[in-house]
């Protein structure tokens, strides 16, 4: 692809992208036209992929097909959104697009929208991110990747165009659920950053919005979804797929026969899966949010009864002051980002006497009526506006995207210039940026969204707080990841596992505080696989002990044994086996246990005590799960709390007993077993 045509078409982007509308077409009876389609865009030739500048050429596989889906809405003026699974569509893309959509459908003023997947793993594009690769890639490689371009560009415009042709007569309706498997990636050390991992207080968007389309016999044709969080589960292999992104189509495709999936990202820059590592984690995490989808599917969603309104705007959006020209000439020479950023920097000062100033940035906004605002912003946005926008307008009628219609780079907030750290500095390298945004940029575009959205749609003075904007570290960051184990388990696992379901009957509240005093405490893996905080105990030495209390006995069953449920793990079967652990109630009777990673019973010499041991979660050496504790009439008195404590008989060994601080084990109890009722 040649530079002059990627200028001209990018130049008519800003032209297009400038104007903005406020046609309103209303939908009689609530029915509008609906079309979608989709196309394979997995490369036919080697070629390089973006999201990582360690890879060491093109990609060597494919493990699953990538794809455009397109869903168009409307009847005489329609809005087109394609969802392309790719790391970042550039702004020349969409113009090409909209260029020819605009010559037989009059698809200009922000009616078009392409939004990326931001999956790390399709080809990267001409003119995305132009120091990833940078001066690394040879002239042969520059060109696959030119010619995927073009075909790309061509694909899009057919699907495009094949979503408008196939529009039909249906209802819309949209509704808003949550998953938890996104984490804020940003590590802080005195409020500055420090590097990638989890830091468990940072901010969230764990909101799931869901638009469905369905027919004149209620079938959905179109599910359209969305989640803030980073298509980085599969890491740097150097092979073709759509992440959990991808995999959330597939199943909800699965799901939902003849419905075209399309799954967008919301402000999730500096959010990432967690866990991530590999091609079963990006399956399991886009299983999670289509199982979401159809829970709200099923639910009471708010109809759609207008055609959207559109309007677009172009912002420019500052940079601070750059270097000098004799700092980039210092880092120009050898090899690398740095010296390849500098000498771009340089040639773009030849050529206009200058370094950047500014970012030229879109937004696009549709309307629903006054049920829904649909906003698209360019660029990978970090998690602080999604904050922010939710707070000061009607989260309960705003759907925000990121990556759409450009991605011309991280786009940070005011806190994070402030911290530092990759999305503010060094990604812009990448991006070709001669220096770090300005301040202001965060009151820029909120500013412009909201004018865009209008009063209507601000926050009323009632309204809830967001329920997604916080990342929750007890029972509900944990439900998820039960139900997709449940889903996994074959018939003889679920055939061990129903003696729980009659416990979970009967069962009681098994924790409610912890009266140990001093006991070590640990983040490791709960009954769930999440890292938590937890007390626990080694076999290093006899006598160590971790006591707790119940929750006050609610009742006494007739048979005169009641059930206490408490949430635990053990481990390390790999350590030397010693005699165990002891569990008391009371101080009167006691029972021997020991590590173990298998559905399990234990039993009191007299037989008056029993506790069982599920494990929900297992490594090679340990284990965590639901304890099921059988307390005789002896020891039961309505309203009072039993004194439970687990002490070590082994010594020289790291074998290990811990406890989770979850008092609501019947809130995780229900999860479980409304997964193992599920056909």
């Amino acid at each position: 692809m040649h530079l002059k045509w990627v200028f001209r078409v990018f130049i008519g982007s800003v032209v297009l992208f400038a104007a903005g509308s406020s046609t309103r077409v209303m939908a009689a009876d609530g029915w509008t036209r609906v079309g979608v389609a989709k196309v394979d865009i997995t490369p036919k030739h080697p070629v390089l992929l973006a999201g990582y500048g360690g890879r060491p050429g093109e990609h060597t596989g494919v493990d699953q097909k990538i794809w455009a889906r397109a869903l168009a809405i409307g009847n005489k003026s329609p809005v087109v959104l394609v969802a392309v699974d790719n790391c970042g569509v550039p702004a020349h893309v969409t113009a090409a697009v909209v260029k020819e959509l605009q010559k037989e459908y009059g698809a200009a003023d922000g009616r078009v929208v392409i939004s990326s997947t931001h999956t790390h793993n399709a080809p990267t594009l001409t003119g995305y991110a132009p120091i990833l690769w940078g001066e690394r890639a040879t002239a042969d490689q520059v060109g696959r990747v030119d010619r995927y371009t073009l075909w790309l560009t061509q694909k899009i415009i057919d699907v495009a165009v094949e979503s408008l042709k196939n529009r039909r007569e249906a209802r819309l309706a949209w509704g808003q659920g949550q998953v938890r498997f996104g984490a804020n990636r940003r590590v802080l050390r005195g409020n500055k950053w420090a590097g990638f991992g989890f830091q468990a207080d940072g901010p969230v968007d764990h909101s799931v919005p869901v638009m469905v389309a369905r027919d004149r016999d209620g079938k959905p044709i179109a599910i359209w979804t969305n989640y803030a969080c980073h298509c980085t589960t599969v890491g740097g292999r150097n092979s073709i797929s759509g992440d959990w992104a991808g995999f959330c189509n597939e199943q909800i495709e699965k799901r939902f026969s003849g419905a075209v999936a399309l799954t967008t990202i919301g402000c999730g820059a500096d959010i990432g899966p967690k866990p991530t590592g590999n091609l079963d984690l990006a399956r399991r995490h886009g299983t999670t949010l289509a199982r979401e989808v159809k829970r709200l599917i099923a639910s009471d969603l708010v109809e759609l009864t207008g055609e959207p309104t559109v309007t677009s705007r172009v912002i420019k959006l500052p940079l601070e002051k750059p270097p000098s020209r004799e700092h980039f000439e210092k880092l120009a020479k050898g090899r690398g980002y740095y010296p390849d950023h500098a000498r771009l920097m340089l040639k773009h000062f030849k050529q206009n006497g200058k370094f950047p100033t500014h970012t030229t940035y879109p937004i696009t906004c549709w309307k629903f009526d006054d049920e829904l605002a649909v906003v698209f912003l360019a660029g990978e946005v970090v998690v602080d506006y999604s904050v922010r926008l939710k707070s000061e307008l009607d989260w309960r009628r705003l759907w925000i995207n990121g990556w759409s219609n450009d991605v011309p780079s991280y786009i940070p907030s005011k806190r994070l210039l402030a911290e530092g750290g990759y999305e503010t500095d060094f990604s812009q390298i990448y991006y070709a940026k001669p220096s770090r945004y300005a301040p202001e940029t965060e009151d820029l575009i909120v500013a412009t969204v909201k004018e865009m959205v209008g009063e209507k749609f601000s926050r009323s003075d009632n309204q809830p707080d967001a329920p997604f904007l916080k990342y929750p570290v007890d029972r509900e960051s944990s439900s998820e990841r039960i139900v997709f184990w449940v889903d996994a388990l074959g018939a003889t696992e679920r055939k061990r596992l129903k003696r729980l379901v009659a416990l979970a009957v009967r069962s009681q509240g098994g924790f409610s505080e912890l009266t140990s005093n001093g006991v070590e405490q640990s983040v490791w893996l709960n009954y769930s696989g999440t890292k938590v905080k937890r007390p626990f105990i080694r076999q290093l030495e006899k006598g160590a002990k971790l006591a707790w209390k119940t929750a006050p006995i609610k009742s006494i069953p007739d048979d005169g044994k009641a059930v206490f449920l408490f949430l635990g793990g053990v481990g390390w079967t790999s350590e030397p086996k010693t005699e165990g652990f002891v569990l008391s109630v009371n101080g009167k009777r006691s029972l021997r246990f020991d590590v173990t990673r298998e559905v399990a019973t234990w039993r009191s010499t007299d037989g008056e005590l029993r506790l069982g041991y599920f494990p929900t979660w297992t490594s090679i050496v340990d284990s965590g799960g639901f304890f099921y504790l059988e307390v005789p009439r002896s020891l039961l008195e309505r309203g009072k709390s039993l004194d439970l404590a687990v002490t070590s008989i082994g010594a020289g060994s790291s074998r290990w007993f811990a406890l989770d601080l979850t008092k609501d084990v019947k809130g995780v109890e229900k999860t479980l077993v409304d997964a193992l009722g599920q056909e």
